[in-house]
């Protein structure tokens, strides 16, 4: 008698938590590095990513893109998004995560098209550890000539099928015969999210520029503008001659603080060794963008300009794209330097744009910039 041929679906984790990072020690060697995913790891990057997500500090605001094979961060592939990385979770097997999965996304991996995900960390998020106790160099480690580093941040998710971190789950699993498991949902708007990875912000976004002008707060709130409006509008003593004498001044010092900018950003590129003219050419307008030197450090360590020596530097030299080797070749892990050259491309070309439809250079700069980095400025 031949046996019974069972169609079953391939179906996603009923509490709609899916492992994204199982706990181990997972050799890079396109990096160099050995990952170690232990607790201290997972609980470092699952803090910090739901920290982010809640300040809407990621690069996407409070959700993180996911996308395929790694295609994110190559400058001439798609940057579709098959789902979106909401909330991590710590648990004993590993990092988890729920995620809004996009139309893409869905069709993914319902069919089993991609059964894995592949993590990504950046060299200045990794921490050099010492060899394991015990043992009087890294041989602990496989292969040994590795350097064994704690990934602290998670930088990026994507779908794959070479995955080079094992011991992970697959995103669905065939079920068994007439158990029925309900896929993780797919959100079509934030307010369709549980409540409880939903926060739902009523205000308007304040003009800042506009606030600082009429002397208020940058934060300040509608009725405060209308008010200092009103207040500018029944004055009667500002005559047409002084009205121009103070847009006069007004443009001097617009021109003395645009200088004093410029050799403010001069000297930060050159504190932080940036000495290329065509990398410094497209910083500058980056830089000039945001709205002080914390941010404008916080802007050159994401881009990898620390000014550190190279010595100084972690074990990992270039983010860590955990897809796997495909036929015994070695992952190709993109350079650090050439993906801050793209993102600068892809400003400047953004920028170029918007300048076309009548945009003034800074405002198109300014939106280019916040449009590819996801900052708030």
């Amino acid at each position: 008698m031949h046996p019974k041929i069972l169609n079953r679906d391939f179906q996603h984790p009923a509490d709609g938590w899916y492992q994204i990072e199982a706990l181990g020690h997972h050799p890079n060697r396109a990096a160099g590095v050995v990952q170690v995913i232990d607790a201290g790891a997972a609980q470092a990057i699952v803090d910090r990513f739901n920290a982010e997500a809640a300040a809407g500090q990621l690069r996407h605001g409070q959700e993180m893109l996911i996308d395929h094979e790694h295609f994110s961060d190559q400058p001439d592939q798609e940057t579709r998004a098959y789902g979106w990385l909401l909330q991590l979770q710590n648990r004993a097997a590993g990092i988890y995560g729920r995620i809004r999965w996009t139309t893409t996304g869905q069709a993914a991996v319902d069919g089993g098209d991609y059964r894995f995900f592949s993590t990504e960390y950046e060299p200045h998020d990794l921490q050099p550890l010492a060899p394991a106790s015990g043992q009087g160099s890294q041989s602990s480690f496989d292969p040994p000539a590795l350097k064994p580093v704690r990934p602290l941040r998670l930088a990026g998710l994507t779908l794959t099928n070479m995955n080079n971190n094992r011991g992970q789950q697959p995103i669905t699993n065939r079920s068994e015969a007439g158990l029925a498991i309900p896929p993780a949902p797919i959100f079509a708007d934030a307010g369709s999210r549980p409540a409880d990875l939903t926060k739902t912000n009523t205000k308007g976004k304040p003009m800042k520029s506009v606030c600082t002008l009429l002397g208020l707060s940058a934060e300040a709130d509608e009725a405060s503008v209308h008010a200092a409006v009103s207040k500018l509008l029944n004055r009667g003593d500002i005559t047409p001659d002084a009205l121009t004498t103070l847009q006069h001044r007004a443009a001097a010092l617009e021109s003395e603080n645009q200088t004093l900018l410029g050799e403010q950003l001069a000297g930060l590129l050159a504190e932080r060794k940036v000495t290329d003219a065509k990398i410094v050419n497209r910083l500058t307008p980056v830089l000039a963008a945001l709205k002080n030197r914390e941010e404008r450090l916080a802007a050159l360590d994401d881009f990898g300009f620390t000014g550190q020596a190279s010595q100084a530097a972690p074990a990992a030299q270039t983010r860590v794209l955990n897809r796997g080797a495909q036929a015994g070749s070695e992952a190709a892990a993109a350079s650090v330097t050439d993906d801050d050259r793209a993102i600068a491309t892809k400003i400047q070309n953004r920028a170029t744009e918007i300048q076309a439809k009548g945009t003034k250079f800074d405002a198109a700069w300014r939106q280019a910039s916040r449009e590819v980095l996801g900052r708030k400025y």
